[in-house]
């Protein structure tokens, strides 16, 4: 049977969000296996140390995601 381009196209939406999900859950049963490692931890509240603070106490994300790009190891 051969379907039509609308029918084809709502079964690859369909097929697209079940892949999704299952890999988010393959991502957070991942996540959820990996070792506590106090470095990783202790290198990022470095990193929150080091970030200068904004006028208004906080942290805007943008700003935030530029520091992080900042410190990511070269070829990552």
């Amino acid at each position: 049977m051969k379907l039509s381009n609308e029918e084809e196209q709502r079964r690859l939406v369909r097929q697209w969000e079940e892949t999704g999900r299952q890999l988010e859950r393959i991502r957070r049963e991942s996540l959820r296996g990996m070792p506590y490692n106090w470095q990783d931890v202790a290198a990022l509240l470095e990193l929150g140390d080091s970030c200068p603070a904004r006028l208004d106490g906080g942290m805007g994300m943008v700003e935030m995601q530029r520091w992080f790009m900042k410190a990511r190891p070269k070829g990552r």
